[in-house]
């Protein structure tokens, strides 16, 4: 039977104890009071009913399998009511089943969903099945749970939908909700709401956007999903920033992207389960990471709008492929979700593509072979803009890919390729020499790691030439091409240091602007007043090493708030213009010829090849090169070489010709 509204919260005594207030007559006006309180203050009220996938034969056959494109029902309420409890597990042949099976919810008879999330995603971990517990939803020994409430007032559907190409042989739910009489709910009930979000190559400039809400309502949390293209987790740099209800500046405003999730120093220990916030999954060789932060003790109101937003990586500077499932309640109506995308936009990314590769749309194609760029949309994320060069080919016929337009000596030269049942064996060249047999025959479409086909130069058109025949009959997949240039990094300097760089704050530190000795005259055989009043002399480093191989700090006592001097000579046989590329952890500067060429000024940079290009003058004979570089926290390096496609510069710290 049901119950009269009446009785509704009577006496809500467990639920209030828990909350250590009085017996009251009254239901909550918090709704997060209302939602939240435990025991559920409707036990009072509603009667307990339970779907499930039981054999109504009185069998013991309790599954229901959903054949591929068909849409089930596993919940279809009529009246007013609130869910307490989901539960479901799945026995299915398809790897991307956590991705191309979805859950959706409606409530009141809604045209457009509520929830509209991959089943994975929505319990909490797509990479992979991961028992992990948090308090309102996770994946339990086998089975996913779910304990968000969910009020409704005039019904309420669950569907599931297999999007997948193999049937699901089994699928087994339980679902908990309490029936209440008419108008037992208040007027302005906040209803239950999850969106999934994809960026699957981040390289816009901008925030990645996990909801961006309009209505009342408050921000419950979000599950997490990154996995960046270089396989580092310096995407993790990136912070949260949270606008409610349109304000200009975010009022929530993180530290960095596993400080959100409640953790430190880039997940140092490892996953974790806390009631609220964790780690489900960290996997250190691809960088791929899943967590979740579910604000329930810290729910985010809003009156009118919500946007979350994270950066990737700081500045937006890395390039990852982010999912979220952000959870939410507000009053209906909500706005209609973007479309969700097709399941092979929604896989598990498993062949991340380098950035700054060629792409398929632009390669210079030479071939009397027909070819075409071919739509990869439905096969999943692992092919860049989601194409594929496709050539049709005949026994001993050949095709070539152009390089051009190349302005370094030499470069190193991968390929990223598919295998399937209509590729066969292909003969790959460069600039006319044969270099290996390739086979590409699978039993189904699976895109492969990159392979290394060696190092070229351009010819006297700038080209660097790939060649491919045919040795059966079958078609070839190109994917994407990787130039790498032969980086020919100055490795022989002069070292002094540490000259003092004490900071007033973050931002004010005078030592990068300070002209210390090195800057007003070089003196190889003299000694400096140093950071603690000790004598600093010149010392040579001439190990081939650059960046992070040279080990800055093992020579410097202290390591941190310093600045030190490198000084080398690059011989030039005429005056010209070069490019000078930089990369430094932290700031630097650059005086070529006693003239500041360049200048970058930040509290913290990770060093990488090549992250600055500049144009510089080089005089001929020799010219005096000073690096100036600090190191504020952590790790110390500097990159710096110039371009120079005929090899005619000499770089020597003793300006000798060895």
């Amino acid at each position: 039977m049901k119950y009269h509204s009446k009785s509704i919260f009577l006496c809500l005594i467990l639920g209030i104890l828990l909350m250590g207030n009085a017996c009251q007559s009254s239901i909550p006006s918090d709704p997060i009071m209302l939602l939240f309180t435990q025991p559920s203050p409707l036990i009072q009220a509603g009667k307990m009913i339970q779907l499930s996938s039981h054999d109504t034969t009185g069998g013991n056959n309790d599954r229901i399998p959903i054949k591929p494109g068909e849409k089930v029902h596993i919940a279809n309420i009529k009246g007013e009511g609130m869910i307490a409890r989901i539960w479901v597990t799945v026995d299915s042949r398809d790897p991307d089943y956590l991705r191309t099976i979805l859950i959706r919810m409606y409530w009141d008879g809604e045209e457009n969903p509520s929830v509209e999330v991959p089943l994975g995603d929505f319990f909490g971990s797509p990479f992979q099945y991961q028992h992990h517990l948090p308090k309102y939803v996770g994946m339990s020994s086998g089975g996913y749970y779910s304990y968000f409430p969910m009020p409704f007032k005039n019904g309420a559907v669950i569907e599931i939908e297999n999007q997948g190409r193999e049937e699901v042989y089994a699928f087994y739910y339980q679902i908990n909700y309490y029936e209440l009489e008419k108008n037992s709910l208040p007027k302005e009930i906040p209803y239950f709401h999850a969106q999934w979000k994809r960026d699957v190559r981040t390289e816009s400039t901008e925030n990645y956007v996990a909801l961006d809400a309009l209505g009342k309502g408050f921000f419950a949390g979000l599950n997490f999903n990154g996995q960046p293209y270089d396989g580092r987790l310096f995407y993790l740099e990136g912070d949260e920033m949270i606008f409610v209800d349109g304000e200009a500046k975010p009022s929530v405003y993180g530290t960095g992207m596993e400080d959100y999730f409640t953790a430190g120093w880039y997940f140092q220990n490892g996953p974790f389960a806390a009631g609220y916030h964790g780690l489900t999954f960290l996997d250190p060789e691809t960088g791929r990471v899943t967590a979740y932060r579910h604000h329930i003790p810290d729910a985010i109101p809003f009156k009118n709008s919500i946007k979350v937003t994270f950066e990737h990586g700081h500045g937006n500077e890395e390039v990852v492929d982010l999912s979220t499932t952000a959870f939410w309640y507000q009053t209906e109506p909500h706005q209609k979700f973007n479309s969700i995308g097709v399941p092979g936009q929604r896989m598990v990314l498993k062949r991340p593509i380098s950035s700054g590769v060629i792409a398929p749309n632009a390669f210079k194609v030479r071939t009397d072979l027909d070819f075409e760029i071919r739509d990869m949309t439905q096969n999943g994320p692992d092919w860049i803009g989601n194409e594929q060069l496709i050539v049709k080919g005949k026994d001993g016929a050949s095709f070539s890919i152009i390089l051009d337009q190349l302005e370094e000596a030499a470069y190193e030269i991968e390929i990223y390729y598919s295998k399937a049942p209509e590729f066969g064996t292909t003969e790959i060249g460069l600039n006319g020499k044969r270099l290996m047999e390739l086979e590409a025959l699978g039993t189904r479409l699976q895109a492969q790691d990159k392979i290394y086909l060696g190092e070229a130069k351009p010819n006297s058109q700038k080209e660097i030439v790939l060649d491919f025949r045919f040795m059966e009959g079958g078609s070839f997949g190109l994917d994407a091409v990787l130039l790498t240039p032969k980086r020919n990094f100055i490795t022989d300097w002069y070292l002094i240091g540490p000259f003092p760089n004490l900071r007033v704050h973050d931002y004010e530190r005078p030592g990068l602007d300070s002209a210390y000795f090195p800057e007003k005259e070089i003196h190889l055989d003299t000694t400096y007043p140093g950071y603690y009043g000790d004598q600093l002399a010149w010392f040579r480093v001439n190990d081939g090493k650059s960046g992070y191989d040279m080990r800055l700090r093992q020579y410097f006592e202290p390591t941190e708030f310093i600045v030190i001097y490198g000084l080398t000579y690059v011989f030039s046989p005429l005056d010209q213009q070069v490019i000078m590329f930089v990369g430094s952890d932290d700031a630097a500067k650059v005086f070529i010829n006693d003239e500041e060429v360049y200048r970058f000024f930040d509290l913290m940079r990770i060093a990488a090849p090549d992250q600055d290009r500049v144009e510089v003058t080089l005089k001929k004979g020799w010219n005096k090169v000073l690096v100036k570089a600090e190191n504020n926290f952590g790790g110390f390096a500097f990159y710096l070489r110039f371009m120079d496609p005929t090899n005619s510069l000499i770089v020597n710290a003793q300006q000798k010709f060895e």
